[in-house]
């Protein structure tokens, strides 16, 4: 057996999302890493100012105006992808006594992207449980996700992190990991 990757989460400075856009340029699909914008498939212009757009808004984090906040994933010190985790509710925007703020809103989502050469690498899996263990320190009680019947590979990361799967008949996958709130 193989072993494990050293992987971590570092902030999105300006340095770091330069690094993730060519990253994301040249070892992912555009379709993988962003919503449809412009024309075409593929990566354009309006592709590479949401891209930027949405790493810096992040950066304020989950209690900044985007209620939330992304990471990039490293995998030996260099760039592999990234993940977040964004408030599902509009609890965030509204002001908080400490004893909320310590409890945290409940809910976050998690979505997450490699470039290619990162995936099937056990990569993500990392990823994954670090995301989780930010949202459990931010005090948060659960952790959502979804992907497509057909992402086998994200079905397996879920799950092992504790996900419950529910498939529709849409073709949607929807997972919920719900977070111990026990410090032992």
């Amino acid at each position: 057996m193989s072993r494990s990757p050293e992987v971590r989460l570092v902030d999105v400075d300006e340095p770091m999302l330069e690094r993730l856009l060519e990253l994301a340029q040249l070892d992912a699909s555009a379709d993988d890493v962003t919503p449809p914008l412009g024309s075409g498939t593929g990566w354009n212009a309006e592709r590479i100012d949401w891209f930027r757009a949405y790493h810096r808004s992040a950066a304020a984090g989950l209690d900044g105006p985007a209620s939330e906040k992304s990471w990039a994933v490293l995998c030996g010190g260099s760039p592999a992808g990234s993940i977040r985790l964004k408030r599902t509710s509009p609890q965030a925007s509204v002001p908080r006594t400490p004893e909320a703020a310590t409890l945290g809103s409940g809910e976050v989502e998690t979505g997450i992207w490699l470039g290619r050469g990162y995936r099937s690498r056990g990569v993500g899996g990392a990823a994954l449980v670090l995301v989780l263990a930010e949202a459990r320190r931010a005090g948060l009680h659960q952790v959502v996700a979804s992907t497509t019947a057909g992402n086998i590979g994200a079905q397996r990361l879920l799950t092992a992190a504790g996900g419950v799967l529910t498939h529709d008949d849409a073709g949607a996958v929807s997972a919920v990991v719900v977070l111990s709130t026990d410090s032992h």
